[in-house]
């Protein structure tokens, strides 16, 4: 039983792409679309998300090292706002424990799918295909549940799976009306950490727009500076300044010593370059994963699931608006600078660092979410309140997991909002029977 499981969790249902492959394998067996179309369709949809996560993933092991070496050239110690921190963190809290994670994702994709099954009745669509976010959201409610309530194992297995299940549905389902604008159709919603942000900021952007309203993508800058209405061009340009910044605390020897000798200016001007080259690499993978997805998966709405929806990674949403991600992230990493301001001239017990993920992958996508709603301003705007959301939500959160030795939490807008208001309220009702710790 327990291999089966450990099958499932760790090399089947986590692992997106062969979920998501079996799901238009199933979805052009239903219609009958024949055996070249459904071999081909699956390979080209599996190997589209391939190059989604692969850009994904190397956006953040590009920024990390250098995070990583200003803040030991500047001896600030803090709390990581980073979704790797959070599971390291999780992980060493939860001990021996932390095997009970694989049963509450288990439970969390029963629960998502029975909520989506019974549509007619919750009216959820959204069903979680991330598996590596599920893991990390399965293994922090965990150790904020065990950490809050008294409860039994078995009790507190299954009030986590159902919470994660619960989110997964209604989060997904919420930010599916903005995705399908954004993405003018594109057959999917988003299942990752920020579902729930992209919901409030769709809201919030188009009371921002001004009466002038830009879009990110059709700004015409005049003379040389023209070069930034080529989204290659900008992205690398607009990274190689906003590195070249960050880095400053280095100095020229610390920056050639992160890049292992290679000289300091060449070594920016590559980090441009690649942030640019993974952009492209994403803009093509969701080109395929999208055109699969809107044709494979109408079999599993007609057949099985009526008006199911596919949630897949946020990364999906950035080449719907490679300048307005950018702006997005810049933005978003301003608010987070302004935040750790005040939470420096305060005086706080809490210091929160700025993580490359919840900075580009919440900052970005709110970005999108932002310019199509409500133009620049828009996204200035939202992006920036992004940022002072998430990090003082982090600073919330990190006071319900009562750890001291916590490195880090996720700091992307859900799990730094609608996570520790969950807890809070639980924590209230709890109360009432004596279960609180």
């Amino acid at each position: 039983m327990n291999s089966v499981i450990s099958f499932l969790v760790n090399d089947f249902l986590t692992t997106p792409t062969l979920l998501i492959g079996l799901l238009i394998l199933l979805g052009y067996i239903l219609q009958k679309a024949g055996p070249v179309k459904t071999v081909t369709g699956t390979i080209s949809a599996m190997v589209g998300l391939q190059l989604i996560i692969f850009g994904g993933n190397q956006f953040s092991s590009v920024f990390k090292p250098i995070t990583t070496a200003v803040c030991d050239a500047t001896g600030i110690q803090g709390y990581i706002m980073d979704s790797y921190a959070m599971k390291a963190a999780s992980q060493e809290a939860l001990g021996d424990a932390f095997g009970w994670m694989a049963y509450v994702f288990l439970i969390a994709f029963a629960v998502n799918l029975l909520l989506v099954l019974f549509g007619k009745y919750t009216k959820m669509k959204g069903i979680f295909l991330t598996g590596n976010a599920g893991t990390a959201h399965s293994q922090a409610m965990l150790w904020l549940i065990m950490a809050n309530f008294a409860l039994p194992s078995v009790a507190t297995i299954i009030i986590s799976g159902i919470l994660v299940g619960i989110y997964w549905a209604v989060s997904t389902t919420l930010a599916a009306g903005v995705v399908d604008e954004v993405t003018d159709g594109g057959g999917f919603t988003v299942g990752h950490n920020q579902q729930i942000g992209i919901w409030f900021f769709g809201r919030l952007a188009p009371k921002l727009a001004g009466k002038k309203r830009i879009d990110c993508e059709d700004m015409k800058l005049p003379g040389w500076l023209a070069i930034f209405n080529n989204n290659v061009a900008s992205v690398a340009i607009l990274m190689f300044v906003f590195v070249g910044l960050f880095c400053i605390p280095l100095g020229i020897s610390g920056i050639e010593e992160l890049s292992g000798g290679t000289h300091w200016l060449v070594y920016l001007i590559m980090v441009g370059i690649q942030f640019s080259m993974y952009m492209v690499i994403l803009l093509q993978g969701v080109r395929m994963l999208c055109s699969e997805l809107t044709a494979s998966f109408q079999g599993i709405q007609q057949k099985i699931v009526p008006d199911a929806i596919p949630a897949i990674d946020v990364a999906a949403l950035l080449p719907f608006s490679p300048n307005a991600a950018t702006f997005g992230f810049l933005f978003c990493t301003l608010g987070t600078v302004f935040s750790m301001a005040i939470l420096l001239v305060t005086g706080s017990s809490m210091m929160m660092l700025p993580g490359f993920t919840p900075l580009f992958f919440s900052g970005g996508p709110i970005g999108v979410v932002a310019n199509k709603k409500g133009g620049l301003r828009a996204v200035i705007i939202c992006c920036f309140l992004l940022g002072v959301i998430q990090t003082f939500g982090t600073c919330w959160a990190i006071t319900q997991v009562h750890y001291a030795a916590a490195t880090g939490w996720s700091g992307m807008f859900d799990l730094s909002t609608v996570w520790p208001a969950v807890i809070q309220i639980l924590r209230w009702i709890g109360n009432l029977f004596g279960i609180t710790i």
